[in-house]
């Protein structure tokens, strides 16, 4: 197919999948400005993380990770995933509308489309009819085990895997530089967006070229350095340079997870579904295996069945090398051998590998077995229209899509009302001279680990209106210091706090009088006598406090 044809199919293609998500999100799409799909401080952390990057692209792109949380350390941004590549989406709107929980909600609309668009070109890739192909993008896009993390932006933005895995196919086949070079920035615009997406990608793509070479393919190794060239290295150079923090990260605050023998998911994870079907079938046929779920891990019926065709036709009936079905397969065994206890754990022995050790969930390895059923179910779906005419094919594939589209609805699709507030004198602090550096307070016990996370995270989206470093932070690791400087932070106003807040570079401290209840009265009366604390300002229920040498 020409190239304008193609393009012409991906449009199409692209404006069909937009639709679907619309109306698979519904109602929560309708009011995508004020609504979350979860009111958690893993939520914040997703709005807190895209309007730092939306305001380091234009005051500091150069020291992006040199975020303004857990100050006074470096490299902060890399506590946990960076969204960068996401925030390419998020940031437009956050400049045109100042709505951060707009902007965090259309991204993660944005990574379903292109994911169906992916898995869509993907599958074209591997000479899927155009049916078979949108069908492989329906399930890729809107299966429960993806889709249902539309919540976590950073495990739902795993668009650019088929992109990347749908240029390299071409280019192993066909030897067009332009593939290798549009794969190397797939892959680049993944790592950016995902840590957890550029692991799953790496390992199909060292499985594919492995697969390549095992199988009899080309090698040609000075052929392909002369493809890679110049073009590739500044291609690959963003998803070389986002590692380096990451690794600064894991030797000097401790970033790397160890094994834990608990992680892999109870059989009920792998039946279970939020869709309204399947739910209805759990309840009628496998009332055993209803309790509470780890993760939704069942990739639907239909999806099964399809995929089981393309598999029954054997990858013997031609050469392994130009065959997706063994190729995709082994990929969907592999991946699934990453959170399955029998029969064997793979995850024991692979864990600590760089980017693995990163990875707190091994189910959601579920990820990249969707990719790989999506296209098995493809290839299933050709080879049952494929005697069949023109028109009954086409009616096949309405039927099977409405069917998947159907397995895998949840209408309604609950989000919980959230309205992102800063407080007004968190914004009265934008208007002092900077830099400074703030606190805020009250600080709740580090014994009660959710209202101390809940308060982290809301001190960071306060900082979102001047930007200034903080003491708080919430991410995937927590350093010691910050450890012991929370737990003396609950006796504020006292002598020891008050000198861990000038160790630590405090030039404000802000009070929240509300969120102290009834015990404000006398901690404002300890402050009264504590001649470290100037009070610069009141506005409504905050007051900012220099802290004094």
């Amino acid at each position: 197919m020409s190239t304008g044809g193609e393009n012409r199919e991906l449009a199409v293609a692209t404006a069909a999948y937009a639709v679907l998500t619309f109306l698979m999100a519904l109602p929560f799409s309708l009011s995508p400005g004020s609504q979350v799909v979860a009111d958690v401080p893993d939520t914040h952390l997703y709005i807190w993380t895209l309007a730092w990057d939306a305001h380091a692209f234009l005051h500091e792109p150069w020291h992006i990770f040199d975020a303004n949380i857990y100050y006074p350390f470096a490299n902060t941004l890399a506590y946990s995933e960076n969204l960068i590549g996401s925030a390419f989406f998020a940031a437009p709107i956050i400049w045109l509308t100042g709505n951060m929980v707009l902007a965090m909600n259309l991204t993660a609309f944005i990574t379903c489309v292109l994911c169906g668009t992916g898995a869509y070109l993907l599958a074209r890739r591997l000479h899927i009819s155009v049916f078979g192909a949108f069908v492989c993008g329906v399930i890729f896009a809107f299966a429960p085990p993806r889709f249902f993390r539309l919540g976590q932006l950073h495990l739902t933005a795993v668009e650019w895997i088929p992109f990347s895995l749908a240029f390299l196919h071409s280019y192993l086949e066909r030897g067009k530089r332009r593939d290798l070079l549009l794969a190397i920035g797939c892959f680049s615009l993944q790592a950016l967006s995902s840590g957890h997406g550029a692991a799953y990608l790496f390992v199909t793509i060292v499985a594919l070229l492995t697969w390549h070479v095992a199988t009899g393919g080309e090698i040609a190794w000075r052929r392909r350095l002369r493809d890679f060239g110049a073009a590739g290295a500044y291609l690959i150079a963003p998803a070389v340079w986002v590692m380096l923090p990451y690794r600064i990260a894991q030797s000097e605050a401790g970033l790397r997870r160890g094994y834990l023998s608990d992680s892999q998911p109870g059989i009920e994870s792998f039946l279970a579904s939020p869709s309204r079907f399947h739910l209805f079938l759990q309840a009628k046929f496998l009332e055993p295996f209803t309790r509470e779920a780890d993760a939704y891990l069942f990739p639907g019926i239909l999806v099964v069945i399809l995929a089981l065709i393309a598999i029954s036709g054997g990858p013997w009936k031609q050469k392994l090398r130009d065959n997706p079905v063994a190729f995709y397969l082994l990929i969907a065994v592999l991946s699934t051998l990453m959170f399955i206890e029998r029969p064997f754990e793979l995850w024991r022995h692979v864990y600590w590998l760089p980017g693995f050790n990163f990875i707190r969930v091994p189910s959601r390895f579920i990820i990249l077995t969707m990719l790989a059923l999506s296209v098995l179910a493809a290839i299933g779906f050709d080879r049952v229209v494929l005697r069949w005419s023109q028109q009954a094919r086409a009616l096949a594939f309405a039927v099977i899509s409405l069917l998947l589209l159907g397995e895998y609805s949840s209408y309604p699709f609950a989000g919980v009302p959230y309205r992102l507030n800063v407080p007004a004198i968190d914004r009265w602090l934008d208007t002092r001279p900077k830099p400074f550096v703030v606190a805020e307070m009250p600080v709740p016990s580090p014994g009660d680990l959710g209202r101390l996370e809940r308060e982290q995270t809301q001190s960071m989206l306060h900082s979102t209106a001047h930007f200034q470093k903080t003491i708080h932070g919430y991410s995937g690791i927590r350093r010691p210091e910050h450890e012991q400087l929370y737990l003396e932070l609950t006796a504020f106003p006292d002598a020891a706090s008050l000198n861990s807040l000038r160790d630590f570079g405090v030039t404000y401290v802000v009070v929240h009088t509300d969120d102290y209840g009834e015990q404000w009265p006398r901690v404002e009366e300890q402050i009264a006598r504590t001649p470290a604390l100037r009070l610069e300002h009141i506005e409504g229920a905050g007051r900012v406090y220099s802290l004094l040498p």
